[in-house]
């Protein structure tokens, strides 16, 4: 993605904030029911999310996200932050989709933030670009065919059965669940996505 793309998808998602900040806590009960009922689902069908919870220093849950412009392709959805057991903020994310991406199927994602390092990335002021940043590994749903061998303490990840997509250059601190009927869709993943702290 170029950088006037990301200066436009992040321009996009503090628009976001501002313009639908009210909605967001009119309807805060949903929300917060919606993310805990996406990370339930996920964690009973998918062994390797289960395995990560009780290390993760945080869980932030997009529950649903849609095409909110077939012009540009533009990707939002808000989401929470949890951690032990209770939410204790909102984010909201936004992305670009080129081609076929998604489509114009709500889906979501999950991230399982591992370290301290990872959970500070959501307070950068300008937004964390989440699909840029090489410590965030992208991890398949449901019951892999083979097992992996995963040591959620060293953020590391021998995936046999090919159920994620790696960048060996960095320290993986992150892993990336997206949720939803991703059989239906084309090209989902977690390049040109951005994420920005919601306040009131």
């Amino acid at each position: 993605m170029t950088t006037a793309c990301r200066a436009f998808v992040l321009a996009l998602s503090w628009i976001a904030v501002v313009t639908a900040w009210p909605a967001l806590v009119a309807e805060a009960q949903t929300l917060d029911e919606e993310v805990e009922s996406a990370l339930r689902e996920l964690v009973e069908t998918t062994p390797a999310a289960r395995n990560l919870v009780p290390t993760a220093k945080g869980i932030l849950v997009f529950p649903n996200i849609f095409r909110e412009n077939y012009a540009f392709g533009v990707q939002s959805g808000y989401g929470a932050l949890i951690m032990g057991s209770k939410i204790v903020g909102y984010y909201s994310t936004t992305s670009i989709a080129y081609g076929l991406q998604a489509g114009v199927l709500p889906f979501g994602y999950a991230l399982f933030l591992m370290t301290e390092a990872a959970l500070a990335r959501l307070g950068q002021p300008n937004g964390w670009n989440v699909g840029r940043d090489p410590g965030v590994a992208l991890l398949s749903t449901g019951t892999p065919q083979k097992p992996d061998s995963m040591d959620t303490q060293g953020g590391t990840m021998d995936a046999t059965g090919g159920s994620m997509t790696r960048r060996p250059t960095a320290r993986t601190d992150t892993y990336a669940f997206i949720l939803g009927e991703t059989g239906l869709m084309t090209g989902v993943g977690m390049e040109g996505w951005s994420i920005v702290r919601v306040t009131p």
